[in-house]
């Protein structure tokens, strides 16, 4: 079946005349990859996502090499199971074309990824990510009233995991925290915040009992040599209660 038929057929709020609109600006994506022609031959089983009205990405930094993003908060890093919603990559795909993602960040959280443009690149991010050779900084807001900072050091899910949170400002009730870890495990943050008793705020899952539209946890830097400084301004979804020197380094604030 012809692309332009199996849209119409798959979706049927879009019409065919729609459909090739919409492939012609490469709006839609077969099995994770733009297509730009609309008699393109699809089998059943090809997996087909349509961008119709998707938000757009902010892109931090790009270079022939890799391309860095500020991904929103609720947004899938890559494609969840049931293609209900665009994710990232996705969305970058329809730009890019040709990307490779090198690490996640899961839906509820926002900020800075990086993704790479070759194959070649994507080895040579994805080695420094598994050897911790990239400094990454989170911005959160935790329950409770942090005056010290604290490291935790306990394994998540089996596996070594280091987190080390410095309080930068209290409202009496909350703290905004800057986050650093030195691995990255899958919720790391979220369950380290958990076991010290101070959970990120709108964290059900890991003990917040706050009332949020949203995780309060942002992926702020990415640092290494190879690609400098990559930074996620905050979201304006933070509280005034976030608002943070853009130049001032961490023992300044």
């Amino acid at each position: 079946m012809r692309l332009d038929q199996a849209i119409a057929a798959r979706f049927p709020e879009i019409s065919r005349r729609r459909a090739r609109e919409l492939i012609a600006a490469r709006r839609v994506l077969v099995n994770e990859r733009a297509v730009s022609i609309a008699s393109r031959e699809v089998d059943e089983d090809d997996r087909i996502a349509v961008a119709e009205d998707e938000p757009e990405i902010a892109v931090i930094r790009e270079t022939d090499d890799w391309v860095a993003a500020d991904k929103p908060a609720g947004m899938p890093t890559q494609p969840a199971r049931d293609r209900a919603q665009r994710s990232l990559e996705e969305l970058l795909r329809l730009r890019y074309h040709a990307i490779w993602l090198v690490h996640r960040l899961d839906t509820p959280t926002s900020g800075v990824v990086l993704f790479a443009r070759s194959q070649a690149t994507a080895a040579e991010l994805s080695a420094l990510f598994a050897q911790s050779a990239i400094r990454k900084t989170y911005v959160a807001i935790v329950e409770g009233v942090m005056t010290d900072e604290q490291v935790v050091d306990t394994a998540v899910q089996g596996k070594e995991a280091r987190t080390t949170f410095r309080p930068l400002r209290n409202d009496g009730v909350w703290t905004l925290v800057e986050v650093i870890i030195d691995t990255g495990r899958t919720h790391q943050i979220r369950i380290h915040a958990g076991s010290i008793n101070h959970p990120v705020v709108g964290d059900r899952r890991y003990g917040s009992g706050a009332h949020a539209k949203r995780l309060m946890l942002h992926a702020w830097k990415l640092e290494h040599q190879r690609f400098g400084v990559l930074e996620a301004p905050l979201p304006t979804s933070f509280s005034l209660l976030t608002a943070l020197p853009a130049s001032a380094p961490p023992n300044q604030r």
